[in-house]
């Protein structure tokens, strides 16, 4: 018979690419407020058949590797931070920001591979502990929506899975048990905040928005993870990333034909802009083209800055008596002349970790 307590997702930074880190409490060991998650093992079986049988007659275990989703809301604790960590590379801590006893890290893209972190990812379900080595960021996703918290989902690749241990309690006390659950509040639709062509605040931000969602993606190398020889039927090393991606789509509530459509912001595009094919470049001074800000107050934030954006073709149909609205792709696009390349992230929060991620 199964209990219901104890169903937990952990993350722990490693040293070591594949091996697990001691259990015990650090910075480097978080708790996430997570929904679900899907971490599973996969292998194939390699076959053989000859021309003796008339079926085949051996089989041993292929390459194995793990992979898996995680979802979870967005709040300014250290989960949140290190799994937007994890698909930037780079981060910059200062403390005292914006006030005494505040904490802020800005995330920027890595231009070295060997900085993007792995971690050893342990779930609890029930009875045992389920445990993935050397598990590294594939992409991750940001939705936000009226009347929706903000919600955040990272997949993952990895080795593959390891033998089960034994089950813990999140903030027991112990070294071995995994950290508490954050008390941090997560992040919703009413302190959403999106603008263009300039950074989002709490009062400048476009009023028209009813949905925005963004992706990052790294575009992980597996086949490039292996090596011949020994037992080296996993990864090796971690899956080098490839080209990054970043894209995204916003609905608006109405369709927005000129900039008194938007009472809140004169630089959202218009249909005849987005019609056009619009390149969206806020380069000037360091301004983002999109920018993304959710808070629950001043010193627990998350802002996301995409620097140069590429829209597609605008969406906006009408449907009987419905109310017409207008929605739009976009892909985020490398900026040579911007020393923040595709985006920047910003996380604010008073209980956040109190040094740099990458050291």
């Amino acid at each position: 018979m199964s209990s219901l307590t104890n169903r937990y997702v952990t993350i722990q930074l490693e040293t070591t690419y594949g091996t697990a880190p001691t259990e015990a409490s650090g910075d480097g060991y978080v708790t996430g407020e997570c929904d679900d998650e899907s971490f599973s093992q996969n292998f194939d079986l390699m076959t053989r058949a000859d021309m003796a049988t008339y079926g085949a007659a051996k089989s041993v275990v292929g390459t194995k590797y793990s992979e898996g989703d995680v979802n979870y809301p967005l709040q300014t604790d250290n989960f949140n931070l290190r799994m937007l960590h994890s698909a930037f590379g780079a981060d910059t801590y200062s403390a005292d920001t914006p006030s005494s006893g505040d904490e802020q890290h800005v995330l920027t893209e890595t231009t070295n591979d060997a900085t993007f972190p792995s971690y050893t990812v342990r779930v609890g379900q029930e009875v045992k502990q389920r445990v993935f080595t050397g598990m590294v960021l594939d992409s991750i996703s940001l939705s936000a929506a009226i009347n929706e918290y903000v919600m955040m989902s990272a997949s993952f690749v990895g080795c593959g899975e390891s033998a089960t241990t034994a089950l813990r309690t999140p903030g027991g006390g112990a070294s071995t048990d995994p950290p508490a659950f954050s008390t941090i509040d997560a992040l919703h639709f009413a302190e959403a905040y999106v603008q263009f062509g300039s950074t989002a605040t709490t009062a400048a931000f476009s009023k028209a928005i009813t949905s925005v969602n963004v992706e990052i993606g790294l575009n992980r190398d597996q086949d490039s993870a292996y090596a011949l020889g020994g037992a080296n039927n996993t990864y090796v090393r971690a899956p080098p990333p490839q080209l990054r991606e970043i894209s995204g789509s916003i609905e608006f509530n109405k369709a927005v034909w000129t900039d008194g459509d938007d009472p809140g912001s004169n630089g959202t595009p218009t249909y005849d802009e987005l019609r056009a094919g619009l390149l969206l470049n806020g380069d000037s001074g360091g301004l983002p083209a999109i920018s993304l800000l959710f808070q629950n107050a001043a010193n627990n934030l998350v802002r996301l800055d995409i620097f140069k954006v590429q829209f597609e073709s605008p969406e906006s149909n009408v449907s009987g008596r419905d109310t017409q609205t207008m929605s739009v792709n976009f892909v985020g696009l490398y900026d040579l002349g911007d020393d923040n390349a595709m985006a920047e992230c910003t996380v604010i929060g008073t209980a956040l970790q109190t040094s740099d991620l990458d050291a």
